[in-house]
C-alpha cells in the first residue's frame, strides 16, 4: 500500500453503500454482529463507517467498527478498529469478529485491510496475526492532532491482511 515513500490515498464514494445490501445483523460461528449505526456525517477524518456491536448469543461482549477508506489522518485507525470488554478477553472474540468483517469489506471492494496496533498490544498483535496480517509499518508516527497522540499513544503498528 506504500509505493516510494508515497501512501495511495482511497476516498470512498458513500453512494457505493446504498448499492450493496445493508447489513445490519451479520450471524458467525462464534459470536454475531449487530450494526448501531453507519456513520457518514460530522467525521473527523471525512470517512464513512460501520460501527457494530459484538454479541456472545444475546451478550454485548464488545465493538467493531469498518472505516470505508483511508487518508493520512486515518491511517494511524486503520480499517478495522475493535474492542472485547474485559471480562470476555482472552476467548478470541475479537478474531471471529475480525474474520466476518473481512466479508463486509471484500462486498464493498477492499482487496485489503490495514490494521493498526500499539508495540505493547500483545493480544491484538496476535488477533491481527492470526487473521493473516503482516507488519507493513513499524512505529508509524501519529499526527499531533489526532486522537491517539492526545491519549499517548504517539507510535502505531499498522498490519496489512489481505482478502479473497
Amino acid at each position: 500500500f506504500i509505493e516510494e515513500g508515497i501512501m495511495e490515498t482511497h476516498h470512498y464514494d458513500c453512494l457505493i453503500h446504498h448499492m450493496i445490501h445493508h447489513k445490519e445483523y451479520i450471524q458467525g460461528p462464534v459470536v454475531d454482529l449487530k450494526l448501531i449505526d453507519f456513520y457518514t456525517e460530522n467525521l473527523t477524518d471525512h470517512i464513512p463507517y460501520y460501527w457494530y456491536e459484538i454479541l456472545l448469543g444475546n451478550i454485548p461482549i464488545g465493538k467493531i467498527s469498518l472505516r470505508l477508506g483511508y487518508n493520512e489522518t486515518s491511517l494511524a485507525n486503520g480499517h478495522v478498529g475493535y474492542e472485547i470488554n474485559p471480562e470476555y478477553q482472552g476467548h478470541n472474540y475479537s478474531y471471529y469478529a475480525l474474520e466476518m468483517i473481512k466479508q463486509l469489506a471484500m462486498d464493498h471492494g477492499f482487496r485489503y485491510l490495514l490494521v493498526s496496533t500499539t508495540a505493547d498490544n500483545m493480544q491484538s498483535q496476535r488477533t491481527i496475526g492470526k487473521s493473516g496480517g503482516k507488519l507493513v509499518v513499524l512505529e508509524y508516527e501519529v499526527p499531533k492532532d489526532h486522537i491517539f497522540y492526545v491519549l499517548g499513544k504517539n507510535k502505531m503498528n499498522i498490519y496489512e491482511i489481505k482478502l479473497g
